[in-house]
């Protein structure tokens, strides 16, 4: 089985969240980079009060700062947001193969089943290769996106993801009180 797939370039946003070790709660008190403007892997982002003692916030990838989820003053618990960055993906490059030997623990996996559906049971809307792939590199199986009229696409992937991660920041803000 070989899956092929234009390369071109993929945005994701990502979350980055407050230090999961902060001991008490945090207090924003200096943003130093402000949205719109790119961001370098390991560079300060924000400073917390913590305790009487300041601590850096830093991005963990290169990207674009695209939103401040907590102003000037705020206050901010371990793991709580506090930016998202929109990042370009690395290509996955010019095509996936699974080699026969690692087929069957490949393919138990629900992302990776991507056997064609009998004739009498084909969709009316045929998946995008892409897609599948997209799926299969997150480890999402297909039938956990929400699609609409146009079917499994890159769109409705990255949606579900990003719908996960918003989800994903809401528990840990209710976890952390």
């Amino acid at each position: 089985m070989r899956l092929q797939f234009r390369t071109m370039n993929r945005y994701t946003t990502h979350l980055v969240c407050a230090p999961e070790d902060l001991p008490n709660s945090a207090q924003v008190i200096e943003w130093l980079v402000a949205p719109g403007n790119d961001v370098i892997s390991d560079e300060p982002l924000v400073c917390l009060a913590v305790a009487g003692e300041v601590r850096m916030v830093v991005t963990p990838l290169d990207g674009v700062l695209v939103e401040q989820c907590v102003a000037i003053g705020e206050r901010l618990d371990a793991c709580g947001l506090v930016a998202m960055i929109e990042a370009e993906e690395k290509p996955f490059g010019a095509s996936w193969s699974i080699d026969p030997e690692d087929a069957d623990a490949s393919l138990s996996l629900a992302a990776c089943r991507l056997e064609a559906p009998p004739p009498a049971a084909v969709p009316a809307v045929v998946p995008e290769g892409d897609a599948l792939a997209w799926c299969a590199a997150l480890g999402i199986a297909p039938d956990e996106v929400d699609c609409d009229q146009h079917g499994l696409t890159v769109a409705a992937v990255q949606r579900h993801v990003r719908a996960e991660l918003r989800r994903l920041a809401a528990i840990r803000e209710l976890l952390s009180k």
